[in-house]
């Protein structure tokens, strides 16, 4: 901060050291601006003395008090502009300085021979006294540059607190509320120009009253069932008082809409696994599906995913986007299967009003799905685009280049399709630089569960459900049903299941007809898995095993082993010692 910036406190500073000491006074910054000045002096505020004080120059450059008995007559003097014409019969003058910067300078001047006599009386006092004026003004400085971070810091808090998506409400030792947030306002159903009263403020303190101090309420959260227009809303509710001597109503009160809080929780889980963890799956076969993933996630070169109708294709396609470099870029999916060849061609390639979908798409990553049903026309199109990187558009007359990651699906036999004729052996060698298996359900048994969990989950949220279990027969069929269908199969049969179920978990007869009542596997064999096979944690601890006996034969830390098992060291060693492997 600068003198200038106080300039109405630095004047009335100037004044009163002038009519104590009956002699004029002034104040300039570290650039030789007049700040403040008394007499004939004040006329001449904020005008530039470069050119013409010379004493105040030397003040600054030193930091040291000046003493000029001579104004206009000493050698300091002389490249001054009044250089023996000066006007003033003396001046002492003294550095203001805040942390060993020099802010500016304070000068006593005589006008008159009156006032010369006065000035150099005792000019050691002076300067004794000028010196606590410059530690005044600066101390004034430092109190202007605290009060200035203060405010900055209170609009930046009053800003955060005004956005965050939690409501926030600040209330005094009476239980009034000071401040309230936009969040809470629409929470509360509070209109812009209300505060909350006393029977909504009562509502939030009151199931809090029983703590007595700061360390007892600190971030203790309830729900609490508060009535608003004669209609009760749950809300999540959060007390920090203010003070911990005594129970007082002096408070920060939070509160969340728990609904909002589930889905933000939700999706915070679904995010925060480690790329491509978000598939589901404990099966070697999908943790190696899941390396492979990560490995070809930021190639450029064409990917086909292959299986079976249901087992998540399109899924995994949005997660090789998700996580690879071209995130913020489009994912565009069409389905070459339903969309008749007319109507592909034009949503591919363009026409007169439009690009198209590859031109549209430059940069990200288009997903054609069912591959094998697109029409022959069209494969000669897009063999064309892949080998060029470039479509052609207006007929012919303009050629674009392009840059589109290429993700192909199909759950048909393309082999068998080359040699019907039906498929372009050349684009299917373009297309499969990286061939993916996805495995079926009925593969990967082990997972079951562990899908069925999650969707049972997926599917409570969205009906508005606390179900939170399946009972130990239906886990049975479950596993012992061959799923047609897929993922997307289980997917559909526990939403039916969540939609039919009045309790908090999911019994036999919540299930559809159809896989009511089939033949359950039993004597602890599941699809010809024995039950000690089929038990997670062992799995889990054989491929532990496996990953650290591969990194040991290729000399390898055990930290490599962790990279092959697609987790955290941390993690790795928590569950070596979990598993004796240590």
């Amino acid at each position: 901060m600068e003198l200038k910036e106080i300039q109405p406190t630095i004047q009335q500073i100037v004044v009163a050291i002038s009519a104590v000491l009956q002699i004029e006074v002034e104040i300039a910054d570290h650039e030789l601006f007049r700040i403040a000045g008394t007499g004939v002096i004040k006329y001449d505020i904020w005008k530039d003395m470069r050119n013409e004080d010379f004493v105040y120059r030397q003040c600054l450059k030193s930091g040291q008090p000046v003493i000029v008995e001579r104004p206009g007559f000493e050698e300091l003097c002389a490249p001054c502009m009044h250089y023996q014409n000066c006007k003033e019969f003396g001046e002492v003058c003294y550095p203001i300085l805040l942390q060993g910067k020099v802010l500016g300078v304070i000068g006593l001047i005589a006008l008159n021979g009156e006032q010369r006599d006065r000035l150099f009386s005792d000019v050691e006092a002076k300067i004794d006294f000028l010196h606590k004026m410059s530690e005044m003004i600066a101390s004034k400085i430092k109190e202007s540059e605290l009060l200035l971070e203060q405010q900055v810091i209170e609009r930046k808090l009053s800003a955060l607190i005004g956005y965050i998506d939690n409501g926030v409400l600040m209330i005094n030792h009476s239980g009034q509320c000071e401040f309230i947030n936009r969040a809470a306002r629409e929470l509360l159903r509070i209109p812009e120009d209300q505060l909350p009263g006393r029977e909504i403020i009562g509502q939030l303190v009151e199931p809090f009253c029983g703590r007595r101090s700061v360390e007892e309420s600190e971030a203790e959260g309830k729900l609490i069932a508060v009535k608003l227009e004669d209609k009760y809303t749950h809300l999540f509710v959060t007390y920090h008082p203010s003070r911990s001597d005594e129970y007082v109503k002096d408070a920060v009160i939070m509160i969340a809409d728990p609904e909002h809080m589930a889905d933000v929780a939700m999706k915070y889980t679904e995010g925060s696994h480690k790329g491509f963890e978000v598939i589901i799956g404990n099966h070697p076969l999908i943790q190696t599906l899941k390396d492979t993933l990560r490995k070809i996630a930021n190639s450029r070169s064409p990917v086909l995913i292959r299986g079976e109708s249901g087992t998540g294709k399109e899924f995994i396609a949005e997660c090789i986007h998700r996580y690879s470099e071209r995130k913020n870029q489009p994912y565009t999916a069409l389905n070459c299967a339903v969309l008749p060849e007319p109507v592909l061609d034009k949503q591919l390639f363009g026409g007169r009003d439009r690009k198209g979908k590859l031109v549209e798409t430059d940069g990200g990553t288009l997903f054609l799905d069912d591959i094998a049903d697109m029409p022959m026309s069209i494969q000669l199109k897009l063999l064309r685009v892949l080998e060029e990187k470039s479509v052609w558009l207006e007929e012919g007359r303009e050629q674009v280049p392009i840059d589109v990651r290429m993700i192909c699906s199909t759950d048909k036999d393309l082999e068998r399709l080359i040699q019907k004729g039906s498929f372009r052996r050349d684009l299917f060698y373009k297309l499969s630089i990286f061939p993916l298996e996805v495995p079926s359900l009925s593969e990967r048994r082990q997972d079951i569960l562990l899908l069925a969990n999650h969707f049972l989950q997926v599917h409570s949220r969205a009906n508005r459900k606390y179900i939170t279990s399946i009972r130990e027969d239906v886990k049975k069929i479950l596993v012992s049903y061959h799923w047609p269908g897929n993922i997307r199969e289980l997917s559909n049969i526990m939403e039916y299941a969540v939609n039919f179920s009045d309790s908090t978990s999911i019994h036999k007869e919540h299930l559809p007809e159809h896989i009511r009542n089939i033949e359950v596997i039993s004597a602890g064999v599941e699809a010809g898995i024995d039950q000690e096979s089929y038990n997670l944690k062992r799995l889990e601890r054989e491929m532990i095993q496996r990953a650290l006996a591969a990194a040991a034969q290729n000399g390898e830390p055990k930290e490599r082993a962790a990279v092959m098992l697609g987790i955290g060291r941390a993690t790795l060693f928590r569950k070596m010692q979990q598993y004796e492997l240590i």
